[in-house]
């Protein structure tokens, strides 16, 4: 019976530590890791928006074979579904509760017998990139939370989400990479440094049924203009276009000359476009039918999500008065990058 008793207290011991453990024990994990990803927000967004995506990079997935994945009926966007089971690492479900396109995705993971947390994406432009931050954050109710005060819980965390984000950001940057290796409407586009560029030329809205001849008359003045000023080109003449506004057929453009240095001349409008990296095509062929050169770069945008900035610029690189053969000139068409 002695021996009974002191088991007893011995018990009743350990229960009271463990409850004294639990209040000063924290309540709540929060936590959060991030990387740097070669790649536009949307790339990355489109990825960890999609729940059929997530085997792909599941650090856990990776370390347990056994789990199985089921997608539920919507696989993207709020209300997206995916649970697991498995023979080694339990099972559960996961939810999309919420998302901002290109900004955040929220998600709910249950564990089943052991309550729920909530994780998420936040995701913005970075030097480099883009910084994906993978969070997680769980209550623990009393007095089981004192067990956190016996394990490195928080740094478990870590680890997989570490891992996670490595194998993530392979899965993406290779998404980049086989884009990049596609012709869009028979068109290789390619990344190219823009340095800044000085140009004088004429600017105005113009119908889009107008723009040759207002290229005839703005290239012809601006042409002379630097002539009479002495000045010598630094380059060949190009069409810049500030806006495209297909719904009213109008189109804020310059046909400009290139010149070494910003310099003012009267009647003539002054442009600095500053350096960046730009998409390029190079498209060969008769003027009138350039438009499928930037079909093909719209195509590459809406693929890869890319951002560009205004002015886009037609390079007029092959002189008509020197080559009569139409399918050899060459026009370079560069869409400047937004840094």
């Amino acid at each position: 019976m002695k021996a009974l008793k002191i088991i007893l207290f011995a018990i009743l011991g350990l229960v009271g530590l463990f409850l004294i453990l639990g209040l000063v024990a924290p309540k709540e994990v929060t936590t959060s890791r991030s990387i740097v990803i070669d790649a536009p927000p949307e790339l990355v967004f489109n990825t960890v928006n999609d729940l059929s995506t997530w085997d792909s990079w599941s650090p856990w997935k990776e370390a347990d074979p056994t789990i199985q994945s089921t997608m539920g009926n919507i696989t993207v966007g709020e209300g997206a579904t995916s649970s697991w089971v498995s023979e080694n690492s339990g099972n559960g479900k996961m939810t999309i509760t919420g998302n901002q396109p290109n900004e955040r995705v929220d998600v709910i993971v249950e564990f089943e017998g052991m309550g729920q947390a909530d994780s998420g994406w936040a995701i913005e432009p970075t030097d480099g990139g883009t910084q994906a931050t993978w969070k997680f954050s769980t209550k623990f109710p009393f007095p089981w939370n004192a067990m956190l005060l016996f394990q490195d819980f928080e740094g478990n965390i870590h680890k997989d989400y570490d891992r996670g984000l490595e194998l993530l950001k392979g899965v993406v940057e290779a998404k980049v990479q086989n884009l990049a290796d596609q012709k869009y409407n028979g068109y290789e586009i390619k990344h190219a440094p823009l340095p800044t560029r000085h140009f004088v030329g004429l600017r105005q809205e113009v119908k889009m049924d107008k723009m040759t001849e207002f290229y005839a008359a703005s290239l012809g003045k601006a042409f002379k203009a630097v002539q009479d000023k002495g000045l010598e080109m630094a380059g060949m003449p190009c069409g810049l276009y500030f806006t495209w506004d297909e719904a009213n057929n109008v189109t804020d453009m310059a046909g400009a000359i290139p010149v070494k240095e910003k310099v003012e001349i009267e009647g003539m409008t002054s442009f600095e476009v500053p350096s960046s990296q730009a998409l390029m095509v190079e498209y060969y062929g008769e003027y009138e039918k350039i438009g499928t050169a930037h079909e093909a770069i719209d195509q590459y945008i809406k693929a890869t999500g890319a951002k560009t900035v205004a002015p886009v610029i037609e390079e007029y690189v092959t002189d008509p008065e020197k080559e009569k053969d139409a399918s050899k000139w060459l026009t370079k068409v560069y869409y400047p990058l937004e840094e």
